[in-house]
């Protein structure tokens, strides 16, 4: 689907279902996003419900590959923010392959991608406030705070960027 200069990122398959659960049920990884998950179901779930959104409306996380060594390194993608309909960039990189910069990388070409090639005009990130590591990818992105509200039954902080700042910032 997409690749950068480390990164391979493509629709989750079936043989990801080990490393999609491994990351999910790690309590360091998901301290952020949502509980731990404790069943491989759930993430047999996720990888169709990801699928399914990628064929019908061409959004979702894809699984990101580093390239030299073949390794699952997390997650990243577009999806739908529920509470405002806005498009949403998110990820989650597994532990031993923090402060690479991974985050980072796959964002930025998910963000390409969605004011490229789907026109949007706005992306935002959400974020708990203690997730500085979050914060940081959202501003390397070019993202600014936007506000403080409630996403998933949590009071998170937004930010956003907007196409045009986007496509001026990276001329």
């Amino acid at each position: 689907m997409f690749e950068t200069d480390r990164l391979i990122l493509r629709k989750l398959q079936n043989k990801d279902i080990d490393d999609i659960f491994a990351i999910r049920k790690d309590p360091e990884v998901m301290k952020y996003i949502r509980k731990p998950q404790t069943d491989r179901l759930s993430s047999i779930k996720w990888i169709t419900m990801m699928t399914e959104r990628w064929d019908t409306d061409k959004i979702g996380f894809c699984g990101v590959i580093e390239k030299d060594s073949g390794a699952f390194v997390g997650w990243c993608g577009l999806w739908i923010l529920k509470e405002t309909d806005e498009i949403e960039i998110g990820y989650a990189i597994a532990k031993q392959f923090w402060g690479n910069g991974f985050a980072t990388e796959a964002a930025y070409r998910c963000l390409e991608y969605g004011f490229n090639e789907l026109n949007l005009m706005k992306v935002v990130a959400v974020s708990f406030p203690q997730n500085i590591a979050s914060q940081n990818v959202m501003k390397k992105l070019g993202m600014k705070f936007v506000r403080t509200g409630t996403f998933y039954g949590y009071e998170l902080i937004q930010f956003a960027i907007f196409r045009d700042e986007f496509l001026r910032r990276n001329d």
